[in-house]
């Protein structure tokens, strides 16, 4: 009997980890993070920024090959970087809600300060670049029920993904973090990049190639998932 009670425990604190760990679960949130579809097509997202070097950057190398990715911003930077914000929009990219201070006590917080992480990222973007962003995707990609009421009661949708390049690692080479890439993609991925990372504008060409050579398409996330990206 003791033995089967430390059994049942153990999978039942796996089974919330789990939930809470794995952005795609949908335990706690609704979240979006591929979409079933025979079509090729592919949807790039960036997580951390604006960066006042990189995201530039990206953002010629995206006018070069004439796609659009998305965005989700950091409420903190959008302050530091107005300019690259209302260059984002007016370019022709998503924004996205990724909080205030992208905290790691950000899913550990409560009620009201989830909430206010998410106000205030909501004021910043609405302030310098004119839009309401409608997509948030959790720091981390952690969940839980305090995130999961705070999203729904801000009526934003959250968005996860399906491939995950792990760019963030110091010292990983660009080439096989794209190789990597390449072996994961399918129809309807949601590709995780981050605008912060050294050489993130040569990675992001070296995809853009590799998404051509399987003849893939880029599609933003509003057309991929038939979803609206910004309050109307």
């Amino acid at each position: 009997m003791y033995w089967t009670l430390i059994v049942i425990v153990g999978i039942v604190a796996a089974f919330f980890v789990w939930a809470s760990a794995d952005i795609g679960s949908g335990v706690y949130l609704k979240t979006l993070c591929r979409k079933r579809t025979d079509e090729p097509f592919v949807a790039l997202t960036f997580d951390d920024g604006p960066d006042a070097v990189m995201t530039p950057r990206l953002l010629d190398v995206l006018d070069r090959y004439g796609v659009k990715a998305a965005f989700f911003l950091v409420g903190g930077k959008v302050r530091k970087y107005p300019d690259i914000v209302r260059r984002i929009v007016n370019d022709g990219h998503i924004v996205g809600n990724h909080t205030y201070t992208h905290s790691v006590m950000f899913p550990l917080s409560g009620g009201r300060s989830v909430r206010k992480e998410i106000e205030d990222t909501q004021n910043a973007v609405g302030n310098m670049a004119g839009v309401r962003m409608k997509l948030f995707r959790p720091p981390f990609g952690v969940t839980n029920p305090v995130i999961g009421k705070a999203v729904r009661y801000c009526g934003l949708q959250a968005i996860g993904w399906s491939v995950r390049s792990f760019d963030t690692f110091e010292g990983r080479d660009r080439t096989e973090v794209c190789r990597r890439i390449g072996r994961k993609l399918h129809n309807g991925a949601v590709l995780l990049l981050h605008d912060r990372c050294k050489d993130a504008d040569v990675l992001l060409e070296s995809v853009l190639k590799e998404i051509k050579a399987r003849n893939m398409q880029v599609v933003t996330l509003d057309k991929l998932f038939d979803i609206e990206k910004y309050e109307n």
